[in-house]
């Protein structure tokens, strides 16, 4: 998977989890302070919804500290690899 087609379906996750517009832009620098209602309840909530998009599990300890959607796509990208290869 491209970076381009992780970002767009963390998009799409956004966009349900958050009740965006269609239109929003997302890009690797959006973080929660672009997000209205995107705290610390509603981040685990993404997490978990992340999750079932793209049918793995993150690493807990590693979703509170991601600074932007660009991180949490690299994340994302990160352990499906990871998966892949055997090694998690």
């Amino acid at each position: 998977m491209t970076e381009a087609e992780t970002l767009e379906r963390v998009r799409a996750v956004m966009i349900e989890t958050f009740r965006l517009r269609d239109d929003v832009v997302v890009t690797r620098e959006t973080t929660s302070l672009d997000v209205d209602g995107w705290d610390s309840l509603s981040h685990a909530l993404l997490i978990m919804h992340v999750e079932e998009a793209f049918g793995t599990d993150l690493p807990l300890e590693r979703t509170y500290a991601l600074a932007n959607v660009g991180e949490l796509a690299d994340l994302i990208r990160e352990t499906l690899a990871e998966r892949e290869s055997g090694t998690r």
